[in-house]
């Protein structure tokens, strides 16, 4: 029993704004970032303190851990909840929300997209955020730069929808992307995989990151290489370490999504579900550049959670 635990990875957490007996939203994010997913649940629990309704969320630690996300959906529906917020971390999950859906539970989907009998959509345009790194790396280094594209795992869809963004405007624009490897989906993986092959590559000009996970890890393996800062690191997704290297020099910058947005508005969208009400089905929420030239604007330092004070 204790090594199929393990093997799960899951967390669950129960936040419950009105009586235990009230509705709840159950909130289920995925991997690939911890951080980024503690903003989706701050979204999600903001919402659910407005609409004065429970709010479970639980999550697996690793993107492609679809046993767990169904584990985490068993645990939420056991805890009375009527509809469901998810990051799917799999298609397989379409059989799910099927399931679902003939027990009278919406479901919500954020973060990615993969169809089927969802009610509601909110999420990044994953492959024109792609496409905005690109153009940012362009920038920088101009027409023949040697650019590395660390994808994290094909199976996952919004990186893999920035990684071919990234990689048509890259393409289009004249810059020569030498590397493109898979480095899998955590983070010391992530980097022992990064380090490997960008010791091979001693010449890059410029990496590409599609994710928390993946931008971390490279970093990491950038500093053990004493390469941080030399080589133009375009990542995805704020962590405190991403941050100051943005600060320090160490990261160029990096793509930022809204997940606060996603996890308030995914709330939102199944409340109106659960009565009937409708909302709007598909919403993509902007995402915008963020380096050493904005970092410190109140907008972007808000978007980061970064308090006035810091």
């Amino acid at each position: 029993m204790k090594s199929v635990g393990l093997s799960l990875l899951v967390w669950l957490t129960l936040i419950f704004s009105p009586p235990l007996q009230a509705r709840c939203i159950g909130v289920v994010t995925a991997g690939g970032g911890p951080d980024y997913w503690q903003f989706v649940e701050q979204g999600a629990k903001q919402a659910g303190r407005e609409l004065g309704v429970g709010v479970v969320v639980g999550g697996a630690a690793d993107e492609i851990n679809t046993e767990g996300q169904r584990t985490v959906i068993r645990s939420i529906l056991s805890a009375g909840c009527k509809a469901v917020v998810l990051a799917p971390n799999s298609p397989e999950l379409k059989k799910d929300v099927a399931m679902l859906k003939a027990q009278g539970i919406p479901t919500v989907f954020v973060d990615r997209d993969y169809g089927g009998d969802r009610v509601s959509v909110i999420k990044t345009a994953n492959f024109s955020a792609g496409e905005v790194a690109a153009h940012e790396m362009q920038k920088v280094l101009g027409t023949g730069g040697k650019v590395a594209l660390l994808r994290m795992d094909k199976s996952v869809l919004p990186s893999t929808l920035r990684e071919d963004g990234f990689a048509k405007v890259a393409g289009e624009a004249g810059l020569d992307i030498v590397i493109e490897v898979y480095l899998c989906t955590m983070v010391e993986e992530e980097r022992a995989t990064a380090y490997s092959v960008l010791k091979q590559h001693p010449n890059i000009d410029g990496v590409f990151t599609p994710n928390q996970s993946t931008s971390v890890a490279v970093l990491k393996a950038l500093q053990q290489l004493g390469r941080a800062g030399k080589v133009v690191h375009i990542g995805f997704d704020s962590h405190p370490s991403v941050i100051e290297g943005v600060r320090n020099g160490e990261v160029y910058g990096f793509v930022l999504q809204q997940p606060f947005v996603m996890g308030y508005k995914g709330v939102y969208a199944a409340y109106y579900a659960m009565r009937g009400i409708p909302f709007q089905q598909v919403i993509d929420v902007p995402v915008r550049f963020v380096d050493r030239t904005n970092i410190n604007d109140s907008d972007v330092r808000k978007a980061l959670g970064i308090e006035a004070s810091d």
